[in-house]
């Protein structure tokens, strides 16, 4: 696996990625992802095959030692072989140390609430009916760099 800067990253590649990863398509427009990409606070790393192509990425805003974790991505044929945990290790790597780090994750998406909890994020808060297609619960996340993973 080879890691991918927000500079070598292109808008239509994360949109592909996340359409891919996600069972209802990307939760987020070809628009958002040309806007992120010329944000200055935004930070992305993207992971390729061995043949270049982008099969995952991270996304997020950075300010003021907040990293607020907007986007992750893994397509379905790389999904569950830990590459996810790997991105974040390494995205979070790039970091300062102290860096409080926020995300927000469905209430029913265990697989991605295991791996946060692995890295050693805690749950600070929920928030009612946060989520549609379909409408669930959001789980509020947070962790203080640097990781202390839970194995």
């Amino acid at each position: 696996m080879n890691f991918l800067s927000k500079q070598e990253i292109t808008a239509q590649q994360l949109f592909q990625v996340a359409d891919d990863a996600y069972l209802n398509g990307s939760p987020w427009h070809l628009k958002t992802f040309q806007a992120e990409l010329q944000n200055e606070y935004t930070h992305y790393l993207g992971m390729s095959d061995d043949q270049g192509q982008l099969i995952g990425f991270a996304g997020g805003t950075y300010l003021d030692d907040v990293l607020d974790i907007s986007n992750v991505a893994i397509v379905q044929a790389y999904q569950k072989k830990h590459l996810g945990e790997l991105l974040l290790k390494t995205w979070f790597n790039t970091f300062a140390t102290q860096t409080t780090v926020l995300l927000e994750v469905r209430a029913g998406n265990q697989g991605a609430k295991r791996l946060y909890q692995r890295l050693g994020f805690e749950t600070y808060r929920k928030r009612q009916a946060y989520y549609n297609r379909p409408v669930e619960d959001a789980v509020l996340m947070m962790l203080q760099l640097p990781i202390k993973s839970k194995e």
